[in-house]
């Protein structure tokens, strides 16, 4: 996840269906698992460190109590799986984390229980791309929950960085559970179902994909990314052409029309006679 800013609570909140809260106490958390804010998301550093305009006379005093050990209330925050976004003091976060090097600070926090609906056709709303970051980390979570298919143990991790790719795969998952050898494992559960498209569909694909290094065309996106679009693309070509056009040829066309274009590639056809002394200068 970006590291730059803090997220905003409500650029979170409000993509979110089902949402109630739970008071979960007084205990202490980890400081490094607070990511974001409620309504000061701007003010400061992920570090926690305020912005050079927003240092006052609070903090000050805040810090100057915290060094002489004063005791003062707990922050507040709310709980997001394992992470925590501030809901009342920043500014004793700041001190603990970086004037006294604190791992942990004692908090009393409300925990927010939701569902997030897995679909492709799902509209979000956010503000940052760290907003986008953690609603991506949402939806794998609600993903690895319906199916059971761990990043954590699967030999090529599902990662991606789109939203709405897991509801994508959820609902590819479904489609081949529905369809899969006659309808063999349509009364079979949709774990079952996930890691068997995974055996079957998803592992052969990402090792091509590793394999033949397709990822070098399409920087900063992972092979989950690139699987999707090529079963999407796949679908397109072959309802075009009546008939399946199987997942190689899928990969090569999309590849050839798709993939970030090189120098060499945008050269007219005039000088190809030359690419030989061009290939000695360029990259």
């Amino acid at each position: 996840m970006s590291k730059d800013k803090l997220i905003d609570f409500s650029s979170i909140e409000k993509n979110l269906e089902h949402v109630h809260q739970v008071n979960k106490g007084i205990h202490a958390i980890p400081i490094e698992k607070i990511v974001g804010s409620l309504g000061r998301y701007n003010d400061f550093t992920e570090g926690f460190l305020p912005h050079r305009q927003m240092i006052s006379a609070k903090y000050e005093s805040v810090k100057q109590a915290m060094l002489k050990d004063k005791p003062l209330p707990p922050i507040k925050v709310y709980k997001i799986l394992d992470n925590y976004f501030v809901i009342d003091g920043h500014h004793r976060i700041t001190v603990s984390k970086n004037d006294l090097q604190a791992v942990s600070i004692d908090a009393e926090v409300i925990e927010i229980k939701f569902d997030l609906d897995l679909s492709s056709k799902k509209k979000y709303q956010y503000n940052t791309e760290q907003a986008k970051e953690f609603l991506i980390l949402l939806e794998e979570n609600e993903f690895q929950d319906e199916t059971f298919l761990r990043n954590s143990i699967l030999k090529y991790p599902l990662k991606v960085t789109d939203l709405t790719s897991y509801g994508k795969l959820f609902e590819e998952i479904n489609d081949f559970k529905k369809n899969y050898n006659n309808g063999e494992l349509a009364k079979r559960g949709i774990i079952y179902a996930s890691y068997l498209w995974y055996e079957k569909r998803f592992l052969p694909a990402a090792e091509i994909i590793i394999s033949e290094d397709l990822l070098k065309s399409f920087p900063n996106r992972t092979y989950t990314d690139l699987y999707i679009w090529i079963q999407q693309h796949k679908y397109y070509l072959s309802q075009r052409s009546g008939h399946d056009v199987g997942f190689d040829f899928t990969k090569d066309d999309f590849v050839q029309k798709f993939r970030k274009a090189k120098f060499l590639d945008l050269l007219p056809p005039i000088v190809h006679d030359i690419v030989g002394v061009i290939k000695k200068v360029a990259p």
